[in-house]
């Protein structure tokens, strides 16, 4: 079955700017259409490097996949700056993917879809501690689906230490300092929704 969103009143914490660590939206999504495609598409790891490359880049432990971005020309340091992200040619082997991006952008009430990624971060790795401060991150809020996880992996700010399990879907506030860590003996995969709210 693929991915769906359960019928049931959204809490609308994540609405509030204030609200801080993450906010849980939803549990026990069947994610294994989802997970099927990255399965048969192995290509798409790391096509485009310039997360992981970037100098003093806080993702160079991680794989991704670009679903959703800005244009592949503005690559380079002012590619946060601005812009109106496009659909990758990768969206087109992941159908069930893109239909789960688009239902949980109707279910939050989003306004304006933004980047979206798929992120990779094998056993004993880390995403380095961060805050996201470009115009994107600013813009738009952040969501998440747990593609693969496990308690032993851990979502970390300053206050906070997010454990989410496989089909759990969240939000967190991604301008404040934040962290990964995976302990666990399998990679953690994550999809990355970018949207623009409505904030009351």
């Amino acid at each position: 079955m693929p991915a769906v969103l359960p019928i049931k009143p959204l809490s609308y914490q994540f609405k509030n700017l204030s609200t801080l660590g993450f906010v849980e939206l939803a549990n026990g999504i069947d994610v294994s259409e989802i997970k099927a495609e990255l399965d048969a598409n192995p290509d798409l790891w790391n096509k485009y490097g310039f997360r992981k490359t970037a100098p003093n880049t806080p993702h160079s432990q991680m794989s991704d996949i670009w679903v959703r971005a800005n244009k592949q020309e503005n690559i380079g340091p002012k590619f946060c700056d601005e812009h109106y992200p496009i659909w990758y040619e990768t969206s087109k082997k992941l159908p069930a993917t893109k239909k789960f991006i688009m239902d949980l952008m109707a279910w939050v009430g989003g306004e304006n879809l933004g980047g979206v990624l798929i992120t990779k971060v094998p056993p004993n790795y880390k995403i380095e501690r961060h805050a996201d401060t470009k115009w994107h991150a600013k813009f738009f809020d952040k969501f998440y689906l747990q593609i693969q996880g496990s308690p032993e992996q851990a979502f970390v700010s300053e206050d906070h230490d997010y454990r989410p399990n496989t089909g759990d879907v969240y939000w967190f506030n991604n301008t404040r300092e934040h962290w990964v860590e995976n302990n666990s003996n399998i990679d953690r995969i994550t999809l990355i929704i970018c949207i623009k709210i409505d904030h009351d």
